[in-house]
């Protein structure tokens, strides 16, 4: 089988706008930015599960409402995430997990 000539609007490319400046603009100034940690994602009502978040996301997981993290890993949790968890009044779980690389 050939690839012969083909109708030039059957694959064309498509115009996109660019992404919006979140750097400190009138339209978000006053206004917090939620940013959800990697890979995040709701597994049931009140039930979520992400990777590691950073400080970036504190402000979108103070807006779940939190009372526990499960942490999986074997390295101690960060300093700046225990503060956060002691001021928002989240409980931390840790099950040192070893990683199972093939």
């Amino acid at each position: 089988m050939t690839v012969g000539a083909f109708e030039e609007d059957i694959c064309t490319p498509i115009k996109v706008s660019p992404p919006p400046d979140v750097g400190g603009d009138s339209a978000t100034d006053g206004e917090e930015l939620f940013v959800p940690p990697l890979n995040f994602a709701m597994v049931d009502d009140g039930v979520f599960r992400s990777g590691f978040p950073y400080s970036a996301n504190f402000s979108f997981l103070r807006s779940l409402g939190l009372r526990s993290i499960i942490y999986l890993c074997p390295e101690p949790y960060p300093e700046t995430n225990n503060e956060f968890l002691k001021v928002n009044g989240i409980r931390l779980f840790q099950f040192n997990i070893e990683r199972c690389k093939m």
